[in-house]
C-alpha cells in the first residue's frame, strides 16, 4: 500500500513538473476597490454582496464538520478626495440561515491612499483571500467566519515584485477585560525571476504572526505568539489553448514555530511539504494539493492540515498525509456577478475514519455581486 502510495505521488510530481502561480485568482472571492484618478471628488454608494453555501462531511478526528449557509451584504458611502486618495464607510452584515437575527452587524471604514507601485491603507484591509496565503496558513472559509480584517494594510505592486503586509487587530483589551488582545501581522510576497507571456517562475514567501497577550487583561495566563512560514517555488505555464489555459504548479516547505516564553503548544515547532497542481480549464479548475506534516501549527490555517484536533481540544496526531481534490466551476455569469461551486473531497492516509472509506468531502457554492453607483461630484468646500 505504501509503495503504491510512493508511485502515485511521484507520478504527481512529475506531471507537475511538466508545466505548471500559487493560490488561484478566483474573482469570487476577492473584492479591492480601484483608485481611478478621474473620479477626483467623485461620491458613490458602493454594495457587496456574498451568497455562501460551505457544507463538509467530515469524520475524522481533526477537523469540524458542519455548515455554513447564508450572505453577507456591505452598503457603502465612498468619496474620493483626490486622485490618489479616498475614503469609505458603512455597514457588513451578515445573516446566518437559520437564526432569528443578523449574525454580525459591524461598521466598516477605510482610508486608502494609492502611489504610482503601492498603496497605504488604515481600517477595514482589503482582506482574506485577497493576501493570497496557502490553505495551511489561513483558512480561506475565514471569509465567512470572520469577513473583516481592521487595522493598517501596505502593498507594493512592481513587474518584478509583489507584496502584501497588514496587521489585522483582532481584539482590543481594556483594563479588567477578561480575554487577551489578539492581533495578527502578515506579509505576503512574490519575487518574479523568470516572467513571459508563456512561462512564469517565482519565488513566493509567506509569514503569518499571530499573538494573543496584552497586560491589561484579568487572566493572568501566559501570552501565546505563534508564527508560520512558507517558501517555495512556483511555476506557471500558460498555454493559451482552447481548452485548457494553464498549468500551475508550486511546492512549498511550511514551518511552524512556538515563541511564546512559556510555550503550552503540543508541538513547540513543525514543518510540512505542500504540493499543489492546478489544470485552469475555461471556467473549470482541477486542483490537487498534497500535504505531508509533522507537529504542525497553524493557528489561522485550515484545520485539515492541523497536528492538533479542532474537533476534540487535546488529541494530537503528529503526522499527518492528506490529499485533497477540488474540482471547481468558477464563472462571471452576468457582468459583476460571479458564481463559484466546487466538490472537495479528501484522502487521509494515516487516520482510521470513521466513514470506514479514509475518504471524506465538502462542497461549497457561492454567488457575488459588486454594484458602483457614482452619485456627483462634490468639491470640499472647506477647500475654497
Amino acid at each position: 500500500m505504501k509503495a503504491a502510495r510512493g508511485k502515485f505521488l511521484i507520478f504527481f510530481l512529475l506531471i507537475a513538473t511538466a508545466g505548471v502561480k500559487a493560490q488561484v485568482d478566483y474573482p469570487t472571492f476577492k473584492n479591492e476597490t480601484v483608485i481611478n484618478p478621474a473620479d477626483s471628488q467623485q461620491l458613490s454608494f458602493n454594495l457587496y454582496n456574498l451568497n455562501y453555501i460551505n457544507n463538509s462531511e467530515w469524520f475524522g478526528n481533526i477537523p469540524l464538520s458542519g455548515t455554513l449557509f447564508g450572505y453577507q451584504i456591505i452598503p457603502e458611502i465612498e468619496y474620493q478626495i483626490s486622485p490618489k486618495l479616498f475614503i469609505k464607510g458603512g455597514l457588513y452584515l451578515q445573516k446566518e440561515f437559520g437564526r432569528p437575527h443578523y449574525t454580525t452587524v459591524d461598521p466598516t471604514f477605510t482610508v486608502k491612499y494609492k502611489a504610482k507601485h503601492s498603496s497605504f491603507l488604515l481600517g477595514t484591509l482589503e482582506g482574506n483571500l485577497n493576501h493570497g496565503f496557502i490553505e495551511p496558513i489561513y483558512d480561506y472559509k475565514l471569509i465567512i467566519n470572520e469577513r473583516l480584517e481592521n487595522g493598517f494594510q501596505f502593498k507594493v505592486d512592481t513587474k518584478p515584485y509583489t507584496h502584501d503586509f497588514f496587521i489585522n487587530w483582532r481584539r482590543a483589551i481594556h483594563p479588567g477585560d477578561n480575554f487577551k488582545e489578539e492581533f495578527d501581522i502578515g506579509y505576503v510576497s512574490k519575487l518574479n525571476i523568470i516572467n513571459n507571456k508563456k512561462f512564469n517562475l517565482a519565488l513566493p514567501i509567506q509569514m503569518l504572526y499571530s499573538h494573543k497577550g496584552g497586560q491589561v487583561d484579568s487572566l493572568h495566563t501566559p501570552l501565546q505568539s505563534l508564527v508560520n512560514f512558507a517558501t517555495g517555488p512556483l511555476l506557471t505555464f500558460n498555454l493559451d489553448h482552447k481548452l485548457l489555459k494553464r498549468i500551475i504548479f508550486d511546492n512549498y516547505y511550511v514551518n511552524y514555530k512556538d515563541i511564546s516564553g512559556e510555550k503550552l503548544q503540543a508541538f513547540k515547532e513543525g514543518n510540512g511539504f505542500l504540493s499543489h497542481l492546478l489544470l485552469d480549464f475555461k471556467n473549470v479548475g482541477i486542483d490537487l494539493r498534497y500535504w505531508n506534516g509533522r507537529g504542525f501549527i497553524g493557528p489561522r490555517g485550515m484545520a485539515l492540515f492541523q497536528s492538533v484536533s479542532e474537533k476534540y481540544p487535546g488529541l494530537v496526531e503528529k503526522h499527518r498525509e492528506l490529499l485533497i481534490a477540488s474540482f471547481i466551476y468558477d464563472k462571471e455569469i452576468f457582468k459583476n456577478v460571479n458564481f463559484d461551486f466546487r466538490i472537495i473531497p479528501y484522502k487521509d492516509f494515516l487516520e482510521h475514519i470513521s466513514s470506514g472509506t479514509g475518504l471524506e468531502y465538502s462542497y461549497e457554492m457561492y454567488l457575488k455581486y459588486n454594484l458602483k453607483l457614482n452619485l456627483k461630484k462634490i468639491k470640499n468646500a472647506l477647500n475654497d
